[in-house]
């Protein structure tokens, strides 16, 4: 218990190191909002300064002794403790990892609301709102942003890109995406430690050169440097809180928001193939082609018989399976049939390996290839032997398992969900909407978020939190407290 708890200071420790941008830029307009976003910073690194402390003043005794004695060892670059606190999280077992982010995702955004509160919002819609930012879903409980501090609505923007940023990490290190030997273990059976090496330096370049360059683009496009980097920062993220109330887009700012969602939603290795010059591997890659194909129909799709307007369609469709959050006009009095693809997008997700949310197309990739070999064997002779295949490789039967228990029991809690949902008196479109957003980690709503009730959110964050982490790292949690 106690290495674990040290290992989980040390995730804390970093979750508050993003949380200087929001105080400098508070400190640079004197809103004075970097006080409760200090506290929240303060308390989220507090308990990782026994052991900062401890190693800065051995650190620095050694460099003293090195002036006098060359021979005294010390190294210089361990002056800010950085690599100290990386070896806290660099030898973890997977189902360590999975446990640790279950209890690091609910520590976090429950701290994160100090600052919600200390500007009068109540604390079940603090946590609501932090909880929504971290797992960068988009929901938002706040009826209004008016008499926000700008440096709060950049905190919000914070919590989403960081969130983002997050879960995806956690995929990468662990899982490495397609290349993996397996999808994330439910109780950390395999004793393989993995490390926080150089995938994930490329992927937090990625990230950051795709948020630079929304930002730049966005801009370009009349939108201010406030606003642009917010969007840019929810959009890559696919986290969706907006920075307003309300703002008047055009087509062409439409359509870069819901590139920047596209993008996210699109695994790091695509990007990561194109900086290796293998671009062709990245565009024919048959993941990415089933997201580029559903995209595409489901917005001739929507625009032919919902007869919604055309940017307004691509943005809302992507942000549905990028699972953005970004919408544009009241969802809620659409025609049924796009709602009903709007549900199956949010369902469904983008690529493994990215900001998205959802099943992941991935998996849905394997299944249906696993059920055309079934078919397809009833055909052949007997003892013959289907494989299945992506992008050339075969990939192993367990696999193939776990991808089905995985979407069994997404859609069995989807389907639960919804049903509860239905008793709070909402319709079965409300429902299904609502439930396939919050698990999604989308956004999107055709309900008045801050008109719910507490218990109907108290739902919502509890979905939120099980759409970010994944349905396996709960269970690993659930698996390490019994084992205590």
């Amino acid at each position: 218990m106690a290495e674990f708890l040290r290992k989980l200071t040390a995730v804390m420790f970093y979750a508050s190191i993003p949380m200087l941008i929001p105080i400098f830029y508070s400190l640079y307009v004197g809103d004075g909002a970097w006080v409760p976003i200090l506290i929240t910073a303060l308390l989220l690194a507090f308990p990782a300064i026994p052991h900062l402390v401890a190693s800065l003043f051995e650190n620095t005794m050694n460099f003293l002794r090195s002036l006098v004695n060359p021979d005294t060892p010390f190294n210089s670059s361990f002056m800010l403790i950085m690599r100290e606190m990386r070896k806290e999280v660099d030898t973890l077992t997977l189902g360590q990892i999975l446990t640790l982010t279950s209890v690091a995702w609910i520590i976090v955004p429950l701290i994160s609301t100090i600052p919600y509160a200390y500007y009068g919002v109540p604390l079940a819609d603090a946590f609501f709102e932090s909880m929504s930012g971290w797992t960068s879903t988009g929901l938002s409980a706040l009826p209004s942003l008016e008499g926000l501090p700008q440096s709060m609505i950049f905190f919000r923007s914070i919590t989403q890109w960081v969130g983002g940023l997050g879960i995806v990490v956690l995929i990468l290190t662990v899982v490495r995406g397609k290349e993996a030997t397996g999808f994330l273990k439910a109780e950390g059976r395999a004793m393989t430690e993995v490390g926080i090496g150089e995938t994930v330096g490329i992927i937090f370049k990625t990230y950051a050169f795709l948020t630079i360059f929304g930002i730049a683009l966005l801009f370009f496009l009349g939108i201010d440097l406030f606003e642009s980097v917010n969007l840019a920062f929810a959009g890559i993220s696919n986290g969706g809180f907006f920075p307003f109330d309300d703002f008047a887009f055009t087509d062409l700012q439409k359509f870069a928001l819901a590139i920047l969602m596209f993008a996210g939603a699109t695994s790091f290795i695509f990007y990561r193939n194109i900086w290796e010059g293998i671009p062709k591997k990245s565009i024919f890659d048959e993941e990415f082609l089933l997201y580029v194909l559903i995209t595409i129909v489901a917005i001739g799709l929507i625009t032919y018989v919902g007869g919604e307007e055309f940017y307004n369609t691509v943005l809302n469709t992507i942000s549905a399976i990028a699972c953005g959050g970004f919408a544009i006009g009241d969802l809620s009095i659409i025609h049924s049939f796009p709602l009903y693809l709007l549900i199956l997008l949010m369902l469904t997700g983008g690529m493994v390996g990215s900001t998205t949310g959802g099943i992941k197309l991935w998996r849905i990739l394997v299944i249906f290839k696993a059920i055309g070999n079934h078919i397809k064997s009833a055909f052949l002779p007997s003892g013959s032997v289907q494989v299945v295949k992506i992008n050339g490789g075969a990939i192993d039967e367990h696999m193939i398992v776990e991808s089905a228990t995985f979407v069994f029991t997404y859609i069995f809690l989807f389907l639960f969900a919804s049903g509860a949902f239905m008793v709070a008196n909402y319709s079965l479109e409300e429902s299904l909407f609502m439930v396939a957003s919050a698990l999604g980690n989308v956004g999107l709503s055709t309900v008045d978020v801050p008109e719910i009730g507490q218990m109907g959110k108290a739902f919502l964050i509890l979905l939120m939190y099980l759409g970010r982490i994944e349905i396996f790292p709960s269970l690993a949690l659930l698996s390490y407290i019994t084992r205590r």
